[in-house]
This record gives structure tokens, sequence and C-alpha cells, in this order.
């Protein structure tokens, strides 16, 4: 039994640069034999040709002398020549007949290489194939690379292409082969050596691209062999990222650490240095359209509220984003043939900056000549289209002799589309035909329209949705199965779930069923935590420290209801409630909520405690846009003008002045039992995160004698939020610019002769109306004093005792500063005030120290001597919640009011 072994080493391994295998032993093998061959046959020749012919056929008579005066024969021994052997043409002794002589006589002795091992087990079945030094690589994964199979005959060539494969898997640093022939057969024992395995990868200096995207942008990765042209390749690929932010001058390295059990650290350095920003866009050949327009729908070279002057960082994506934009705004403006070269992007002399170049190549303008729409049947004759052919010309807007605009006809193609798909037919077809004129540089727009097969919902399918039930999603919906699909009705549903508030995102995608007439209805959403717990903390110079906190679940397992535990807590009030809502109560279109509440509130003149409950019952008039509901409150009021104990064990020292005053009657307490109907339009787009869309309650509650109350109270409320999306994702928080105004008034009245509670009347300022005044400061204010005794001291700056109308506004920007962790800037402006209609509170003399700003009584003159502020905050939408931090200045300050006011807290704003 004989066996043999050939091997291939790689060059780069570590043992040197090394090259074996069977491949090059078998090439020298055929090499060497080759030469040999080729050499033994012209020596046999020339010696062939050299010898006398009497030596090359015995008997051959006379032409075995050589011929008088040819000179001397050569000497035997001398080595052959081909040139000295030519017969002379006369010998004549050959018979010219005679058979030629065998070719084995002419060539002389053959020479004999011997068979390698492998070149005997030629023909030999493979009775076993064996692997082994492999750990990461199974056996069968080595087999599959092998043409050499058990039961095949066994082939050198065969063996060879297996060790080239094998090699060029990339897997091994050594590949060996052992042959052993006996009488069964040949078996085969690959002997491999693994390259390292990649244990892990690591990144430093990466601040501006995260790791997560580094890992997911590059080939190598852990848990795999190692690959150094992998490893190269990545370093690209991380550079080709870093330009794609701006960072053209970023530099990347590698190293490879070697670690136990035949495993490598593969760890990237980067050097990000400064991002690269757009010094200077220049434009050629814009003949028509002015270079103002052309940077309007451009991104890049556009500074940012952060930028300083400059002219903001260059990104790739953001670059071919702009390109395809000015390509829109010439079709727009009809310029049809219009082409924009590739831009020349220069670095700067001190490597700082870039410029770019973009040559225009404008071309003529087209007007249209000719525009026809109409439809066509299967047969392809012309038929009456939907709805008449004057009412699907009306939906074209575009007509003969206008400059063409691509926007406009696909705007107004999107339209007739959506008349034929909210009929049913999902499968339209409006594609419009142009054909140009460059002469007359006019444009033929045809449009042919075919309906195709009336189509309804075959099946409606909710993905991602791991916590939302899908009857939350469904009840959302105007669309059902088994109905005509209507794409308005699709794209109301896909609102009304974004609005909801509890997905980061909703895609609606519709796709041909089992049928031409069917159609599939795919709803796929991300979900977004519901759950926040909020907490809030301020200082005050009269409630000195104030907490509040919340804990809410919007979507309460996964049902689509609310829950709501609210806490606020200070030296001078403790609130406490808990809140239930049921959008869809009994699965019908009533809603249904209910509150409990325990309140204390302590200050300067009386403390007030509260204690109850609320139910509410409401209905969409229009789902859901429009809602009706009813709300009944039983609660339980107090008010002490003794010392109260607060939650912090302090106590309160209030002035026992009103209740010895003709104001006593402020103070009634007791029963209040009362109804409020209200009715509210909604059309935000998100009802957390709201971005557009408007939001309007009004709501009149009432308590009196004949519901058995011991209260009497008539209140109006008119409340308005207002949202306009200047830029952005709608929807989404933290993207782009969005302008908001929140409005409301209050008016408050009572059948009693004692007057509207003060614990009902209006209280202005703080962090959750009007911003840059202390909490409850913003009132109508009185000169009393601070005993019975005429002579007694004032109180200081009058006693505050709150209004029974109230009005103001909100108006802020909110713009985006970190758009990737959600930080955002706000700038705002806020005004109102709380003013008296009461005839007992008319009729006195107001405070001395600011008359006409917290005047008593209210007068068409109040509405100019509104109480205004400024300021700017920054938000922060965290995963506990939206942060607030705001910082306050009051406008036209009275008596001791601060300049400015700094509270912050968690929680929209509205």
């Amino acid at each position: 039994m004989r066996s043999i072994s050939v091997r291939t080493v790689d060059a780069p391994s570590r043992r040197g640069q090394r090259c074996r295998g069977v491949f090059f032993i078998a090439l020298f093998a055929f090499g060497a034999t080759l030469a040999m061959l080729l050499t033994g046959s012209l020596s046999s020749v020339a010696w062939a040709q050299a010898t006398p012919a009497s030596q090359a056929k015995p008997g051959a008579g006379p032409a075995s002398q050589p011929k008088p005066g040819a000179g001397p024969a050569p000497d035997a021994g001398a080595p052959p020549a081909a040139s000295t052997t030519t017969p002379a043409p006369d010998a004549g002794a050959a018979d010219p007949n005679a058979p030629a002589a065998p070719a084995t006589e002419a060539l002389g002795p053959t020479i004999r290489i011997p068979q390698t091992e492998g070149d005997k087990a030629e023909g030999y079945n493979i009775v076993a194939i064996e692997v082994s030094g492999n750990r990461k690589t199974t056996k069968d994964e080595v087999l599959s690379y092998l043409k050499e199979k058990i039961g095949q005959p066994f082939k050198m060539e065969t063996l060879t292409g297996d060790v080239r494969a094998l090699w060029d898997a990339g897997f091994f640093d050594d590949v060996e082969v052992d042959l052993t022939r006996g009488d069964r057969g040949v078996t085969l024992r690959f002997l491999v050596r693994e390259r390292p395995n990649i244990k892990a990868i690591e990144f430093s200096g990466n601040d501006e691209i995260e790791t997560d995207k580094l890992t997911e942008g590059i080939e190598v990765k852990a848990n795999t062999i190692l690959s150094v042209p992998a490893v190269r390749r990545s370093v690209q690929k991380i550079k080709d990222m870093y330009q794609e932010k701006g960072y053209f001058l970023a530099d990347v390295d590698f190293t490879i650490d070697s670690q136990r059990e035949n495993e490598v650290i593969v760890k990237f350095k980067i050097v990000e240095h400064q991002q690269v920003t757009v010094r200077r866009i220049t434009f050629i050949g814009n003949e028509n359209v002015p270079e103002s327009e052309l940077r309007e729908v451009m991104q890049t070279g556009q500074g940012s509220l952060f930028s300083f002057g400059s002219g903001g960082p260059y990104r790739q994506d953001m670059f071919e984003r702009d390109v395809l934009m000015m390509s829109a705004l010439y079709y727009d403006k009809g310029y049809m043939n219009v082409q924009i070269g590739t831009p020349r992007v220069m670095l700067t002399p001190d490597r700082e900056g870039i410029e770019i170049t973009l040559v225009i190549h404008e071309g003529p303008r087209f007007k249209i000549r000719q525009l026809r729409v109409f439809e066509r049947d299967a047969d392809g004759n012309e038929v009456e289209p939907l709805g008449g052919r004057r009412a699907l010309r009306q939906l074209i807007r575009a007509h003969s002799g206008d400059w063409f605009n691509r926007a406009e006809v696909v705007k107004d193609l999107q339209a007739v589309r959506t008349l034929y798909r909210d009929a049913g037919y999902y499968s339209v077809e409006a594609d419009p035909e142009t054909e140009l004129d460059s002469v007359k540089r006019e444009v033929d727009i045809v449009i042919p329209i075919k309906r195709g097969p009336l189509t309804r919902i075959e099946r409606i399918e909710i993905k991602g949705n791991t916590k939302t039930r899908d009857k939350v999603l469904r009840r959302e919906m105007e669309v059902q199965e088994g109905q005509l699909y209507s794409e308005t009705k699709l794209e109301t549903s896909k609102k009304r779930i974004t609005a909801l508030g509890y997905f980061e995102r909703v895609d609606v995608t519709p796709e041909i069923g089992s049928a031409p007439d069917r159609v599939t209805i795919y709803f796929e959403i991300a979900e977004r935590a519901t759950g926040t717990f909020q907490v809030g903390a301020g200082f005050s110079s009269v409630e000195n420290f104030i907490a509040t906190a919340q804990i809410q679940q919007a979507n309460l397992f996964g049902n689509g209801q609310s829950l709501a535990l609210q806490a606020q807590i200070s030296s001078l009030r403790q609130i406490v409630s808990v809140r239930f809502f049921e959008p869809y109560f009994l699965n019908s279109d009533w809603s249904m909520s209910t509150e409990l509440f325990n309140q204390l509130y302590v200050f300067s003149d009386f403390s007030r405690s509260s204690n109850g409950a609320s139910l509410t019952y409401g209905y969409a008039l229009v789902q859901p846009w429009l809602r009706l509901s009813l709300t009944g409150t039983v609660q339980y009021d107090k008010v002490n003008t003794q010392n109260t104990t607060t939650f912090f064990g302090s106590t309160s020292s209030v002035i026992n002045t009103f209740p010895r005053l003709p104001l006593a009657n402020l103070f009634n307490d007791g029963r209040t039992i009362s109804l409020r109907p209200s009715i509210a339009y909604d059309t935000r787009d998100n009802r957390l995160f709201p971005t557009s869309g408007i939001y309007v309650n009004l709501s009149t509650e009432f308590a009196n004698d004949a519901l058995g109350s011991e209260v009497q109270y008539l209140r109006h409320r008119l409340s308005g939020q207002f949202y306009y999306n200047l830029g952005g994702s709608t929807g989404q928080p933290g993207s782009g610019f969005v302008l908001k105004l929140r409005t409301e008034l209050g008016y408050i009245t009572s059948p009693s002769s004692a007057g509207v509670p003060i614990y009902q009347r209006f209280f202005l300022g703080g962090i959750l109306d009007m911003r840059g005044y202390r909490l409850r400061t913003i009132g109508t204010r009185l000169p009393l004093n601070q005993t019975l005794d005429p002579n007694a001291t004032p109180i200081p700056n009058g006693a505050n005792i709150g209004g029974n109308l109230q009005a103001y506004s909100n108006l802020e920007l909110e713009f985006p500063i970190i758009d990737k962790v959600g930080i955002r800037g706000v700038v705002f402006y806020d005004m109102g005030n709380a003013w008296n209609t009461e005839d007992q509170f008319c009729k006195t003399t107001p405070a001395p120290q600011f008359p006409g700003v917290v005047s008593p009584c209210f007068s068409a003159s109040s509405l100019l001597k509104l109480r205004t502020s400024t300021g700017f905050g920054i938000r922060w939408f965290s995963p506990l919640g939206p942060l607030r931090f705001e910082w306050g200045f009051p406008l036209y300050r009275i008596f001791n009011e601060e300049s400015s006011v700094f509270e912050f807290t968690i929680g929209n704003f509205f």
C-alpha cells in the first residue's frame, strides 16, 4: 500500500512565501516530461542521421562506403550534428523501392519517467474522503466544494481543481491532501488549517456615526472567518459613509489583534477631522431660471440656525436629492429637455470647505399645443368616462397655450385616478403620452384612461402591532373587507390610525389579491411607547418647592383605553386624581370616562379642599372629527380660613380678613352637582404630538339647586388649538418647524346674590398658561386693609380675588435643534388677563399702585391692557416623555414682578 501527500500554502501565510500544491506538482511534471521528450527526440533524430548507412541498415552494400573526395568520416565519438549527416545524392546504393525503416529504429531509444502515486491511482474508485483540522467549518461544508465523490473513479485533474476550490473559498490558510491507494480503492484525507475567527469588531473615534450603523455598513462581521481583503474593503466603506455626511478628510485605519483559540479582534481607528462645509455653489448655464429659485429648492449650502454663517455641511444623499429637485423645477417651468451635468466638487485650499460647480443645459421651453383626456374600453374604443366628459375635463386644469408644468399635470392625474378608485376601480390606468415638437417648442399631451375591473377588498392584514389589538385599528378604518375599494376612505383610515398617537409610523400598501378584481390591503405599523411617567419640579417665592407627577398609559393593555394617575404637591397645594377613558364604550360610537379626585389648595387668605367624582359620556356625531359629550360632576368643597397643615407638615397662617369683610360671600362652600354639555371638533394629525390640524372645544357648565347643588353658577368656556406644519414629516415629534396657537376664553356668573365662589374664579400665571409670571399672580386686585380698622395697614399690592372673565393666548414656534436625539427649541409670546363683571366689584375702587392693568371691572378698553410676556425654551422628547425647560420674560412689569421666571416640567404644553 502506497500513499502520497500534496499540499498548498497561501503566500502571505505565517509559514512564509510558499505556494505548493498538487496543481503545481502536476504542472511541473508535465513540463519536465515535455522538455525531456522534446530533447530526447531531437537527439535521437540527430544521432540517427549522423550514423553511416551500414549501421542504419545491415547489408546496404556500397552505400556503406563514403564517396571518394567527400572527406573523412565523422568521428563516432563527436556530438551528433544534423548538418553533417546528409548522404551524397549519387550514392545510389540504396534501392528506392525498398521499404522504409521502422520509426522506432529512426527515433532511437525511448526515455521513460516513473509514474507518481497519483498517476497510479487514476481510475481507482474512491472509497473514503476524510476531513481533519476543521473547527468552525463543518465537514459537510468542506465536502460541498469537492467534485470528487465516494464511489467515483479518481482523477488527478479533479483533485487539483478540488484543492484550488477549497483555497479560493477563503476559509483556510493551509490545505493538504493525503492519498492512500489500497486493494479496495483510493482514500483521500483533506487536512486543513482554518483562518482565524473574528471574535469581535471594535471602533474608536466615531462620534458622528453610531457604531451600529458602521457595523451594519461593513463587510466583515463578528463570528466569521477573517478575510484581510474584506477588512480593507470595509475601510473604504467607512470612508464612504463619512463622505456622505461631509467628512471628506476622515482617516480610517485597522489593526488585527490575535487572541486565544485562533481568534482575532478587528479594530478600526477613525479620525473624523472637521466636517467639510459648502463654501460656494456656482451655476453655469441657468439663463432663464435665476440662482435664487434654484437655491430655494436646495438643501445643500443652506446654513441652519446654528451654522453661524457657514453654508452648512455637505452630504452626498442630500445633494443627489437637490439635483432631482432642480430638474423638477425646470420641468414645472416647461423645460422638458433640461440636463444637469455631473457636479464638480473641489476642496478649498485650506481643506475645510468645498466648492461645487453645476453645469445646466436648459434647452427650449415648451407650451401645451393640445391636451386630450378620454376613456377607452378593453377593446380600445372610446367610451363615456366616469362622471361624464365635462366633469373629467374639469379635473385637468391645464389648457392649450399654457406653459407645460409637470407637477400640475401629475396632481391632476392623481385627481383623475382618485375619482375612479373611489368608485372601486383600483387598477385604473391614466398614464400621459407626450409628443414634443422641438421646432415649434410645443408638446401634445394625450391621457387615455382604462378603468380595469371593479375591485373589492378581499382581505385587510395588520402587521407590526405586537401590543395593540387588531380591533383598535380596525374600528378606526373606514374600509372593510368585501366593500368596493376606495382610495379616499383608505387615506382617511390611515389618518385616523395615526391620530391615535400610539404609533411611530403607519404605512398602507394595497396589492392585487387572488384575482384581478380583488385587492389585499396591508397596514404596517411601528408602535411607540404609550406609557409615560411624567415628573416636574420648580421653585416659587410663594409655594417654595413644587413637584408634579403623572403616570399615564394611553393604550391600556393594547385596548385603546387610557388610564392616568396624577399628583401635584407643594407647600400650598395637594392634588391627586385618577382618570379612566374608554373611547368605544361597549364597542359602540359612545365614549365613556370617569374621574376621582382629591384636592387641597392653601392660599394666603383661605384654604380649599375638594373631594369628588365625574362621569362623562360622549357620542361621535361625525366619527372621529365631531363629538358631543355630557359630563356630570359631584363634589364637596370646604373652605377654611384657619390654619391648615399641608402635605409637607407645614402650617399655613391664613389671614382672616376676608370673612369679616363684605367679601365673605366669596367663601360659600358645600355640595356642588353640575352638568356640562360640550362639543369638540378635532382634526389633529396626532393626539399626543400634533403638528397640523385644529382642536376646538365649546362647553357650558351649570350648577343650581334644581340639581341638588348648594353652590350655584353658570360657566362658559371656549378653547381652540391650531397647528401648522412649516416643514417636516407630519405627526412625528422632532420633525420640522411647527407653528402653534392656543386661545382660551372663560366666563362664569352666579344667579346667587352672594356671587361666584372664589375657588371657581380664574387666576392666571405659570408654565401652564402665562409663562414669565408666577403661579396664580395675574388677576383682579382690591385695595383692602389687613383688619376692619379703616386706619389699618393695607394689604401689600392689594388682595388678589381672581376674575370671573379670562382670556389668554399662547403663540409659539417649535423648531428642531438636534433631530436625531429629539431636542427641539421654542420661542413664544403669551398674552392674557382676568377681569370681573360683577357689580359688587366694579363699584370698588381699584388698587392705586397699578390702575387699569388689573381693574376689577371689564370694559372694551381692557382688551388693550393685556398682560404679555415672551421667551424661549428647550424641549426634549426623552424616553420619560417631553421635557420642557422655559424662560419667560414679562413685558411691562408691575410692582414686585420678577424680570424673568424659569420653570420646567414634563409633558406637552398643548
